[in-house]
């Protein structure tokens, strides 16, 4: 079947900003089945060194591989990260980044892990206009207020070509569908919904990477976002022009988005997604500590853990705003997936569209959160980076339009049930 897919992948200069919304996709709803089933017993992956480890965020493995003083210490700043200590960490990689063996992985992270921080560490940025947008940033954070009323139920929209649930909001009183997506760093509004809206720009601009490497200019704004019983008055967004949140496939717009409810929104509430019933409901987590060796794990961003059905152990970037799944190709390989078929795919950003060839493999089944999810179609894809990781792949939207869905981050607590 000759599939067609389309894209907008944007990526801030800074680590901690970026904001990834794919759609992907293929004649009818993406072919995904759930049942309760154990995990095949973990194998042991085996690495080439140290860094190999340290980039695919195993720490456990990367601190056994370690060759010297200053690569244990960034195997526990991982490790630190992972476990909510962010000011530990922050130490820990300021003084890495006097090595220049570690230094450039130790501030990539020091900057992602920045958003989640209550400061910036002066290390984190060589660049004076990087270093100014952040600071704006974090200044922005410093002043929201959250008013949790009550538990906010909404029925969600699955109507366009995305899996990506399109969720009732208010934002500066205006009504408005926004995507959910764990994989935008920041809440994103588009212009005309910021025009409309009187979004409170903030002047802090930078610049973004599209799909197709294209320069794209966001802005940092305030606004007073409201998801039913919810409201959080002056919350940090970006203004996105709105061109770049519409698809069209031979000139036929096929989807899109008045914006995308980001990390920096969806960090602070625990999100139940009802497939049965078309329901979202939003509310406060629960101030319990966050427990070790959950199956949701923020490193610079949300991961997921996951398992091959040959028990390969794997970390998949959590981004509900990527309509396909995917995994990386030496991880594929070691999941023992085999060769895949070669397919040709349209991939439309705003304005323009190519033609790349994918490798997609039939009937994969990936062992989460204590289901058993099998995909029709698993693409795989050349690694992505972000500086200080190289992903195992992404659990996209199309795991998630099955079953009850939660995720709750401070909770550590990613779930699905059939």
């Amino acid at each position: 079947m000759r599939q067609w897919k389309s894209a907008t992948l944007i990526h801030v200069k800074l680590p901690l900003l970026f904001l990834a919304f794919l759609l992907a996709g293929c004649s009818g709803a993406p072919r995904v089945s759930l049942e309760l089933a154990p995990a095949p017993a973990a194998a042991e992956r085996s690495y080439a060194g140290f860094w190999e480890a340290a980039l695919a965020l195993d720490y456990e493995r990367a601190e056994f591989y370690a060759g010297s003083v200053n690569e244990r210490a960034y195997a526990r700043a991982l490790r630190q990260v992972a476990e909510g200590e962010l000011p530990a960490a922050q130490d820990s990689l300021s003084d890495l980044t006097l090595d220049s063996q570690v230094a450039p992985r130790a501030r990539a992270l020091l900057a992602a892990v920045s958003k989640e921080s209550e400061t910036l560490p002066e290390k984190a940025f060589t660049s004076r206009v990087d270093r100014s947008f952040v600071e704006t940033l974090l200044q922005a954070r410093r002043n929201e207020r959250w008013t949790y009323t009550a538990p906010s139920r909404s029925i969600f929209d699955r109507s366009g070509a995305s899996p990506t649930p399109m969720i009732p909001v208010r934002v500066q009183g205006i009504g408005a569908m926004l995507g959910l997506d764990t994989g935008a760093g920041l809440t994103v509004i588009g212009s005309e919904l910021a025009a409309v809206a009187n979004a409170r720009r903030l002047g802090a601009r930078t610049v973004a990477r599209d799909a197709h490497g294209d320069a794209v200019q966001v802005e940092l704004a305030l606004v007073d976002l409201d998801l039913g019983n919810i409201r959080v008055d002056h919350h940090p967004v970006l203004i996105l022009d709105s061109a770049r949140l519409r698809f069209k496939h031979d000139e036929v717009e096929v989807s899109g988005f008045e914006g995308m409810l980001g990390w920096n929104t969806l960090s602070r509430l625990r999100t139940t997604i009802d497939n049965a019933n078309r329901l979202v409901t939003f509310e406060k987590p629960a101030p319990t500590p966050r427990a070790p060796g959950g199956g949701l794990v923020w490193i610079g961003e949300p991961y997921v853990r996951a398992r091959a059905a040959n028990g390969l152990p794997m970390l998949l970037f959590l981004d509900t705003g990527a309509s396909h799944s995917s995994i990386s190709a030496n991880v594929a390989r070691a999941a023992g997936l085999g060769e895949g078929e070669r397919m040709p795919t349209q991939v439309m950003g705003a304005g323009s569209s190519r033609k790349v060839d994918l490798t997609v493999h039939r009937n994969v089944p990936l062992y989460v959160a204590g289901v058993r999810v099998a995909f029709g179609e698993m693409q795989s894809i050349e690694p992505r980076s972000t500086g200080y990781a190289v992903r195992d792949g992404v659990l996209g939207a199309d795991a998630l339009v099955r079953g009850r869905v939660v995720i709750d981050p401070a909770g550590r607590e990613f779930s699905i049930t059939p």
